[in-house]
Order: C-alpha cells, then structure tokens, then sequence
C-alpha cells in the first residue's frame, strides 16, 4: 500500500475507536475530514484502485455522520437498529482494511546486474501467414516488448506492470474472475521506457520469451529486467488471440479469441476425462500430449511466430529496420525460453530452427515434437516437485544433455510473476509456500546462470560445481 492508503485506514480506525469508544467531541469532524481529504489526494496523486473503493465510501459515511451531530440533526434509533448499525460500521472497515491488504500495489524485485534497464515496444507483421484465429486476408502482427542495458535513465519514465486497466480487464476474463486486477497498472517495473541501449558492449546476446497460453508478454518482467540488467537483450513476443491482450506500440490492446481459447480449455477437459489411469503419472503426460491436437496446432504456431521475430532480430541487426539495435544483437548467441505453453515454445522452436543455441522450459507440458525426437540443444527444465517426473515425460526417452532444477515448494503459478503481485492466491492454492521474492531470486539465479553458460560461455557454479545456495532447490543434469 501507498502511503496514502495507510494513513486513510489509520484513520478510518481510529475514527471509529472515536465515535464508538473514546468520544472526543472535538475529533468528530477532524479525524473523517483527514480520511476524505487523503481519498482525494490518493486519487489524484496515486490512482484510482477498486480495492479502496470500500474505504473511501466508508470515510464519506464517517463524515456525513459526524456533520450531522454536529449541528444537532438527529433522528431516533430503537436500540436494535444502534446494535445493527455499529456492526455494519465494524464489518465495512474490516472490508475496508482487508481488500487492500488482500490485494496489495506491491513492489517488484530490484535488479541486482551492473546495468539499468530500458524496455520499448514494437510490431512487425508477417504477410506470409493470414487468417490465424482471425479474417481469412488478415496478416499476422505481432508485438513484442524489449529489455535491454541501458546507461540512459535521467528523466526517464518508468514503465507500469500493466499500460492501463484494459489490460488487465481481460485478464480477469480470462480468468473468469471480477474485474479486481486495475491496480496492476499502479505497479511501477524497474525498466525506462524507450531509454538508449547501452555502449559499454560492443553487442549483447538475444533472448526471446513466450508466457503461458492466454497470458501477455509481461507476464515474467522480473526475469526480462534481470537478464537485462545481466547484459542481454531480450524479446518477449506476442501471440495474438492467444495471449489474453497483445500489447501494440501504438496503444491498441487486442483482446483474445474466446473461441480458440475455449477449444483448447475443452480439449485438454476431453483428454483428462478420456484417461482412466493416474492423472500424475508420466504415463497421462504421454498421453495428453498424443492425444491434445489443438495444442499441437498452437504450438507450432507459436513456434513460427517466434522464428518470424529471429528472422526480424537480423534485420534488426543489419540496420535493414532501423532501431538503436542495428550492430548490437549478438545473433550468433541466440537463446529463449518460455512458461508453460511457452515453455513447450521453446522446445518446438529449436528442433525446428538450429539459430537457438540452448532453451529454458519452466514447467511447460512439452507439447508438440519433443517426444518423437532428440533436440540437439542444451536445455534446463524448471519446475516444482509436484511436477518432478512429469515433464522430462515429455520429451525423447534417448533426449540428454538438460538439466531439471527442481524448487520444492513451488506450484505452477509461482514461475511468473503473480508469486509476488498476487499474494492473496496463495490462500486459495494457486501459489506454493517458498515466498514471492526468493522464488523470484531463485528463477533469475537459475536463468542467468544457464544462458551465462551457454550464450556467454562462462562456468557456472550454480549448475556444475554443486553449489548449493538454496536449500529447497535441487539440480540434476541427465
């Protein structure tokens, strides 16, 4: 919470204390007064936020009744109706202190590399491929957002976890939840927007990145700022009406095909319901994977929307589109990685582009080709127990040369960034019980470590010399 906030509940408390305990005539008015005047300034200074929306109304209450005892306007109250009042006034500022705590602005992880970060975007369209999820004439755009090094940081403006509110209204959709998630656009990321690149090296090595099916390319900015602040340049793409909204350059914000998104939740619904033996077993891995064709379709489509932004990254380079990255992207030093369905991405992507010289999968079931071939590209697979045996399932029974980083404790959701933004999930399940920010800490750990060793060739402690820094994690390489 902001610090207005705080001081509004502090005295929506103590206000009540007043009217219900103390009575100090002399605060009746004051102390609401305070609480309306900082519901103004948080609004006008911070933002607008649903989760305050209580408290404010809570204060214009406090004080409407105290204008009116003060001037003597009274009205008679059977005694019961004093006993139902006092605790509607008690249940409102429960509700009133607990919807801000339960979803609170919170503050990102710090980046800890040697360089700031800058982050832009851009779209570039693809008229090879028309009428995906879409009119059948209609070309593919896809945007992406960029993270980078940059020195570049005076009068800069820091970007938001969310642009604005649209966004985050069909991230609710999606979710088939209220629309609660508006205060996502008040929380402030730690990248500057459209800032230089960088001087201090001659080139950087490139990562691409693909969130989860119907997620967004923010989805993960913690690790897109820390591999930046790490000296990479890194691309997060989108995947238009498959991401809950693509985020254009010039402001417009594509919602996803609600149809799409429904064959694949039914599909992967027919599919479990289809298998009669263990759901967490490798054996039901294999078999959703054979069996789930729409996610095959998907993936590759995914695939080649990510091959598609390499082939726009030479240009990039070659100055061919002209940006501050022209001479900059180390190409010959390509990796990506992705999250669940994205995770799946990366593995498409380098059995079908040889470019990639390594990928991460965090906790993707493996869909597509990965089970009939070997990739010839190192890979680290992260995931938590519960999912240990699972996702090597996924891939050639003769496939080695990977690493499986294990973080006890650790649930699926946990692998992007609503393990910090959205702590109120851990009560309900979505969430495992190793702590927003050191699961963050261990990712960027893991992630940085993975690509140093193979994007900038130097050794590695956390993956070859059994350091042991975290005490619920564990890595094997196969």
């Amino acid at each position: 919470m902001n610090i207005f906030e705080v001081f509004i509940l502090i005295f929506l408390v103590v206000s009540a204390l007043n009217r219900l305990v103390f009575r100090i005539n002399m605060l009746d008015i004051v102390l609401p007064a305070c609480s309306v005047i900082l519901c103004i300034a948080n609004l006008v200074f911070i933002g607008y936020r649903i989760q305050m929306v209580p408290a404010y109304i809570l204060a214009l209450i406090f004080l409407v009744i105290d204008v009116f005892i003060k001037f003597k306007i009274s009205f008679k109250m059977k005694k019961s109706f004093k006993i139902l009042s006092v605790l509607i006034l008690v249940l409102s500022l429960i509700i009133s202190i607990a919807f801000p705590i339960l979803f609170p602005v919170v503050q990102l992880p710090k980046t800890e590399g040697p360089y700031s970060v800058g982050t832009a975007t851009m779209s570039f369209t693809d008229e090879s491929r028309k009428g995906i999820f879409t009119e059948k004439n209609s070309s593919r755009e896809i945007a992406v957002q960029i993270w980078y090094p940059t020195d570049d940081t005076a009068n800069k403006e820091a970007t938001n976890f969310f642009p604005n509110s649209v966004a985050s209204t069909y991230m609710a959709e999606r979710l088939g939840l209220p629309d609660i998630f508006g205060y996502l656009a008040l929380v402030k990321t730690h990248s500057n927007k459209n800032s230089d690149l960088s001087t201090h090296e001659r080139s950087y090595p490139v990562i691409l990145f693909s969130g989860g099916f119907g997620s967004f390319v923010g989805q993960n900015t913690v690790q897109m700022e820390a591999l930046a602040s790490n000296g990479y340049i890194v691309f997060s793409i989108s995947h238009p009406y498959e991401d809950f909204a693509t985020i254009y350059p010039s402001g417009k914000i594509l919602r996803y095909n609600t149809a799409q998104v429904n064959r694949f939740q039914n599909e992967l619904a027919t599919v479990s319901k289809s298998y009669s033996g263990d759901k967490s077993s490798a054996e039901f891995e294999k078999y959703s994977i054979k069996e789930c064709q729409i996610a095959s379709e998907s993936v590759h489509i995914w695939s080649d929307d990510t091959i598609f932004i390499a082939d726009i990254i030479e240009e990039l380079n070659s100055g061919e589109i002209k940006s501050i990255f022209k001479n900059k992207l180390d190409t010959a030093n390509m990796g990506v990685f992705g999250h669940s369905f994205g995770g799946a991405t990366a593995s498409q992507v380098c059995l079908d582009d040889s470019r990639f010289k390594a990928f991460i999968n965090m906790d993707g079931t493996v869909f597509g080709d990965s089970m009939n071939r070997v990739i010839e590209r190192p890979f680290m697979i992260m995931n938590g127990n519960d999912d240990k045996s699972l996702i090597p399932a996924g891939y050639s029974s003769e496939q080695t040369n990977y690493y499986d980083v294990t973080i006890n404790g650790a649930k699926h959701s946990d692998f992007m960034d609503f393990t910090v933004l959205l702590p109120t999930f851990r009560l309900v399940g979505m969430l495992g019980n190793v702590g927003g920010y050191r699961q963050e800490a261990i990712m960027n750990d893991y992630i940085i470590a993975f690509f140093n060793k193979y994007l900038k060739g130097t050794n590695e402690p956390l993956l070859d010399d059994g350091m042991q820094k975290y005490d619920n994690v564990s890595v094997e390489y196969h």
